[in-house]
C-alpha cells in the first residue's frame, strides 16, 4: 500500500525545509531511531528516503503523554530543484520508502506551459470548445488568430443540441473533418475522451444568470436552474484533462459576480492559472449591435503575458441600418401590423414600465440593441424594423442578424429561421472574439511591441475602456 502526503515548503535561513512527522511515519517504517539513506535524482526529479541500517541519516522523534511520534526533518537546496517553483511537494510513502517529487498540479502547468510554447513556435495552436453552439467564438478566435499568422485547429467542440451543431458541421470552416463532435450535455460528458489543447473556451448558458432568466424561470440564484446550473460541474471536471494552456469564457455581464463563476475562477487559481477579465461592447467591435458581454481569460501562470497590449478596436462597418438592410418586398409576409405588440406598449407605458419599451428602428438607425436567441417569439424589447407608410412591422432577417453581430451570413447559410436566429442570438459579437484572440496572439503568443500591435491589428485606435486595468489592475 502507498499512501499520499501533500506537504508545504517552508523557507528557512538555512535553506528551503521539509518537515515530516506522525503516525504515517510509523505505518511505512520510519519509527524513530531507524537508519535511512537519501537520495536526490536530478534526471527524475526526485529525493527518496530509504530505510537503511548503514543509512547516516536517522529518524528523531518527540514524545507527548508516552506517545512516540517520529520525525524527519530535510533542509536542503535540492528541494527548490524539486519543486520547481512550487510551493509544497507531493511525498509518496510506502514500506521502507519515501519520495519526495513535484506536484501533481505543478507539473501538469508544466506540461501545459511546454506544450503551449512548442505550438506558438510552430504557429500552430490546438483549440477545444465547450457550449459551441453554431460555433461564432470559435470561428472568431480561428480568425482572430490568423491575422497574426497563427492557425487555430479546433480538436473537439461540445454541445448538446444536436441542430445547432448541425449548422456548425455543415457552414462552420472552423470545423473540419478532424474536430471531434460530442452532442451531450457537459454534466454527462466523459471527459477521459477529450484530448490536451492549448486554448479551450466556453459559454455557459446564460439564461440562468440575465435577469430576465431569472425573472422567467423564478430563480433567486443562477444556480437554482434545474437543468442549465449543472453544466457548471461537467466543465470543471474537465479542467484537468484538457489541461488547457489558457482559458476564454464569455457571458452575460451579470455572470461575472454569480457563484457560478467565482468557483470556476478559484479553481483555475488553485489549478495555476492567473485571471483577467473585462466587459466588451460595441465600442471595441464597430458592430452593429451594442452587446456588453463578460469575458474573462485565464493564463497558466508561467506563461509571459506583455501588459502593454490592449484589446484592437474595430471601425464601425456600417453607420446606418440602411447599409446592412436586405431588400424585404412591401407585400411579403414578414410585415405585420404587430397590433398585440403595439397595445402592450401602451398598457407597459400606463403602468410604468420603462423597461419593456419598444425598440423600433429604421433606415436611420445607428445601432440596435441585443437580439436574443428567442427573437422570433416577437418579444416586446429586441428591435424590430418598422416603415413609415403603414406602420408596419418586420423581425430583423437572418442575414441583417448575423450582420450586426460582424458575422458573415454564410455561417447560417441554408439554416431554418427559428434555428439561425437562436444560434445567433445566442452567439458573440464575433469582432468581441477576434478582439480577444488579437489580444492573446499579441500579449502571449507573439509578445510583440505596441508599435508591431498597431501595424498589425491595422488600426489607430485601440480598446480604451480600462481594459488592462481591469486584466491587471
Amino acid at each position: 500500500m502507498t499512501d499520499y502526503v501533500s506537504t508545504p515548503i517552508r523557507q528557512t535561513a538555512k535553506g528551503p525545509r521539509i518537515w515530516l512527522q506522525g503516525e504515517i511515519l510509523t505505518r511505512n517504517g520510519f519509527t524513530k531511531g531507524v537508519n535511512y539513506t537519501r537520495k536526490e535524482d536530478k534526471e527524475t526529479g526526485t529525493i527518496t528516503l530509504s530505510v537503511n541500517e548503514h543509512g547516516s541519516k536517522v529518524v528523531s522523534g518527540k514524545i507527548r503523554n508516552k506517545v512516540v511520534s517520529p520525525l524527519i526533518d530535510i533542509v536542503n537546496n535540492a528541494i527548490t530543484e524539486v519543486a520547481q517553483g512550487a510551493s509544497e511537494l507531493s511525498i509518496e510513502m510506502r514500506e521502507g520508502e519515501i519520495i519526495l517529487s513535484v506536484p501533481h498540479l505543478r507539473s501538469k502547468q508544466a506540461q501545459r506551459e511546454s506544450a503551449f510554447r512548442q505550438h506558438t513556435q510552430e504557429g500552430q495552436l490546438t483549440e477545444g470548445t465547450f457550449c459551441v453552439g453554431i460555433g461564432m467564438a470559435t470561428l472568431g478566435l480561428k480568425q482572430g488568430f490568423a491575422k497574426h499568422g497563427i492557425t487555430m485547429s479546433s480538436k473537439w467542440i461540445v454541445d448538446r443540441e444536436a441542430r445547432y451543431l448541425d449548422v456548425a458541421l455543415r457552414n462552420n470552416p472552423a470545423v473540419t473533418s478532424d474536430t471531434q463532435v460530442f452532442n451531450m450535455p457537459l454534466e454527462s460528458l466523459d471527459v477521459s475522451k477529450l484530448s490536451q489543447v492549448d486554448i479551450a473556451q466556453f459559454s455557459l448558458p446564460c439564461t440562468l444568470h440575465c435577469k430576465s432568466g431569472k425573472s422567467k424561470n423564478k430563480l433567486a440564484l443562477a444556480e437554482q436552474h434545474s437543468t442549465d446550473a449543472t453544466a457548471m460541474y461537467g466543465l470543471m471536471k474537465s479542467f484537468e484533462t484538457v489541461n488547457a494552456a489558457i482559458y476564454v469564457s464569455e457571458n452575460v455581464t451579470e455572470a461575472q459576480d454569480s457563484a457560478t463563476y467565482i468557483l470556476i475562477k478559484s479553481t483555475l487559481q488553485v489549478l495555476g492559472y492567473d485571471i483577467y477579465e473585462t466587459i466588451l461592447n460595441n465600442e471595441q467591435s464597430g458592430s452593429f449591435e451594442n452587446r456588453n458581454r463578460y469575458w474573462f481569460v485565464a493564463v497558466s501562470s508561467g506563461l509571459d503575458i506583455n501588459k502593454d497590449i490592449l484589446v484592437p478596436t474595430y471601425p464601425r462597418q456600417y453607420e446606418r441600418f440602411a447599409e446592412l438592410m436586405d431588400a424585404v418586398a412591401d407585400n411579403d409576409e414578414a410585415w405585420s401590423d404587430n397590433t398585440y405588440l403595439k397595445e402592450k406598449a401602451i398598457r407597459d407605458a400606463a403602468a410604468g414600465k420603462g423597461f419593456a419599451k419598444r425598440q423600433l428602428i429604421n433606415e436611420d438607425t445607428t445601432q440596435v440593441g441585443v437580439i436574443n436567441r428567442h427573437y422570433t417569439k416577437r418579444q416586446s424589447t429586441p428591435p424590430m424594423v418598422i416603415r413609415a407608410i403603414d406602420d408596419k412591422e418586420r423581425l430583423v432577417t437572418v442575414n441583417e442578424h448575423a450582420r450586426v453581430k460582424s458575422c458573415d451570413p454564410m455561417l447560417v447559410a441554408n439554416t431554418p429561421m427559428t434555428t439561425a436566429h437562436e444560434g445567433l442570438g445566442q452567439g458573440v459579437d464575433m469582432n468581441q472574439a477576434i478582439g480577444l484572440a488579437e489580444f492573446i496572439a499579441m500579449a502571449i503568443c507573439l509578445n510583440t511591441t505596441p508599435a508591431q500591435m498597431y501595424e498589425a491589428a491595422n488600426s489607430d485606435a485601440f480598446l480604451q475602456v480600462d481594459f488592462l486595468d481591469a486584466l491587471f489592475g
